[in-house]
């Protein structure tokens, strides 16, 4: 009877703890954010958002103990419905990037039951891995969370100072001495009960754009994902030098030269061929830049290709610009036109560029995708439509020429000036495809160079 009297006692402890967390938590949005920067600590994203309708992240702190040698934390964040056992990540790195960082994981399993733990990115990569002894800072009898709706919470107390000398993982958790950017980041937890790879949107991952100090009791906020200004550099270069400059370049080389051969020459040379020559040059060079710009923001290292899904970017970002410095050697190199081999530099230098923009517009499709860039998910669909736009001006103007059948350029005539194109229809056509196709092109760049550097 007396077991059974004790059974019944703890059953009943462990109900009134569950519908005490239960009442603590009844609030849809179950963060207060009452008293921050005032009796407390608060960063939020958005900035100043209130409860669950405009909240994505939000993180509270406090000093506890006697001596302030503790941190208790309030953590909470959205997630996407498709994600049906959710976790959450917060962490603090010196940077606003992922490796490096000191993380504190909130895992709902199948049961909805959340697990607080910590873990660690790994220096120099894309991975994160759970400590060894995943409760390393931790106050234990300080762990709490729950899945609200589309929420997950978890509150947590932290040691300032890990004064745990004897464990050899001392090093992966950072002491909250000094200030620090935080990040966060929620995806889909595995079967085994282990994180899977977080999501890729517009809202995660996420870092602050400041550091945050938790000695203080600030009230912080972003107004969006932070662009870092290597990244809106690189962004912005890349779209100027593909979407625009060589567009028109190519165009140029490919459907003007008997319209803008005999109009004169610049430096000896016909119109068509010198701006061809100037603009791809200029592609050139803005690549060069953006390409030691994004390796100037990664410490001149190379992103890891299996860090993410979109992070195929670099490895074909890299590759267009080997394609584009080769074309540009082909072009040097070229034979004389009243050469035998002139038939076949003009396929490979023409296979070559095209090839490179249709590469160029894959890459920028899986670059706006990148967690870093933090651009909205439509944008992968403006890209497409880069691409589908010179498709669409390739067919227009095969159209044309079939229609008014045009013959192929003869290099060797065109050199004596003995090109001979009455059919003024053409010529006209050309440039009025070209002044359509040059509009629709800038207005597809300024879209996305808006939606690089601009909050959306």
């Amino acid at each position: 009877m007396g077991k059974f009297v004790s059974l019944l006692v703890v059953c009943m402890s462990v109900v009134l703890n569950e519908l005490t967390l239960i009442q603590a938590f009844s609030s849809e949005w179950p963060i207060s954010f009452d008293g921050c920067g005032s009796t407390k600590g608060c960063y939020r994203f958005p900035e100043k958002c209130h409860d669950s309708s405009d909240c994505v992240h939000a993180l509270t702190w406090q000093n506890k103990g006697s001596d302030n040698d503790n941190v208790s934390f309030e953590y909470a964040a959205t997630f996407k419905a498709h994600l049906t056992a959710p976790w959450a990540g917060f962490g603090i790195a010196d940077k606003p990037q992922m490796p490096g960082a000191s993380v504190v994981d909130c895992i709902a399993g199948r049961s909805s039951n959340v697990t607080v733990q910590m873990s660690y990115n790994v220096e120099g990569g894309h991975h994160n891995q759970p400590l060894n002894n995943k409760y390393l800072g931790l106050v234990l009898d300080s762990l709490e969370g729950a899945i609200i709706g589309s929420h997950i919470f978890c509150n947590f107390t932290r040691q300032r100072v890990i004064d745990d000398y004897s464990d050899p993982e001392i090093g992966k958790v950072k002491n909250l001495t000094s200030p620090y950017y935080v990040l966060f980041a929620t995806g889909q937890t595995k079967a085994s009960g282990d994180k899977d790879i977080h999501d890729f949107n517009n809202f995660v991952p996420h870092a602050s754009s400041m550091k945050i100090n938790f000695d203080k009791y600030s009230d912080l906020g972003d107004v969006s994902p932070s662009k870092d200004p290597y990244i809106r550099a690189h962004a912005t270069l890349m779209i100027v030098a593909w979407v625009v400059v060589a567009s028109l370049g190519m165009f140029t080389s490919r459907y003007m030269k008997n319209q803008w051969n005999e109009n004169g020459t610049i430096c000896g040379k016909p119109y068509w061929f010198q701006i061809h020559r100037y603009l791809m040059g200029l592609v050139l060079a803005l690549g060069l830049v953006g390409i030691l710009v994004i390796f100037a923001y990664n410490n001149w290292k190379f992103i890891d290709p299996e860090a993410s899904p979109t992070s195929i970017h670099p490895t074909l970002g890299v590759t267009t610009g080997a394609l584009m410095f080769l074309n540009l050697i082909l072009g040097i190199v070229r034979p004389n036109i009243y050469s035998a081999y002139r038939i076949y530099f003009w396929f490979f230098h023409a296979f070559f560029g095209h090839m490179t923009h249709l590469l160029a517009a894959v890459t920028m499709f899986f670059g706006v995708m990148q967690d870093k860039a933090h651009m909205p998910e439509w944008t992968k669909w403006v890209v497409v439509g880069f691409a589908c736009w010179r498709l669409l001006a390739d067919a227009a103007m095969t159209v044309a020429r079939i229609h008014y059948n045009e013959q192929p350029v003869n290099y060797v005539a065109m050199a004596n000036n003995e090109v001979d194109e009455p059919a003024t229809k053409v010529a006209a056509l050309r440039c009025a495809v070209m002044i359509v196709y040059l509009i629709g092109v800038v207005l597809l760049a300024l879209t996305l160079i808006i939606a690089a550097n601009v909050s959306l």
